[in-house]
Order: structure tokens, then sequence, then C-alpha cells
């Protein structure tokens, strides 16, 4: 049976391994998500022009106003 103390030491030896190599392995995460999220998860419904451009057909006739 474990005790408090081990549970305790599992716990700091875990603290102290995994949060410098998250804090390392954000540095080349970040990149490689940003290009996973380009390339897989294209935007589908958004317009190469871009959302605050209207077309002609959109637009006021001068001649109604």
């Amino acid at each position: 049976m474990m005790t408090i103390s081990d549970i305790l030491q599992l716990i700091a030896l875990c603290a102290v391994i995994f949060l410098p190599l998250g804090f390392y392995a954000r540095r080349w995460l970040t990149p490689l998500a940003t290009w996973m999220r380009i390339t897989f998860f294209k935007p589908r419904f958004v317009k190469p022009a871009g959302t605050l451009r209207r077309q002609q057909a959109a637009r006021a006739n001068s001649e109604h106003d």
C-alpha cells in the first residue's frame, strides 16, 4: 500500500519532469498546431475576397435612394 508521502513524491516528480517539458514543447507545438489548423480546417464558407466586401448586386441602387 502506498503512503501519502509516496503519493506526494510521485506528484512532485511528475511536476518536475512534465512542467519543463510542457513549456519546451509549446515552442514547437504552436507552429505545428497552426499549420495543421490551416491545412486541415480551412474555412469553407468565407469567400476569398473577404467578408467585408459586398458584391455589386447587393449594393443599394442610387435610383431608389
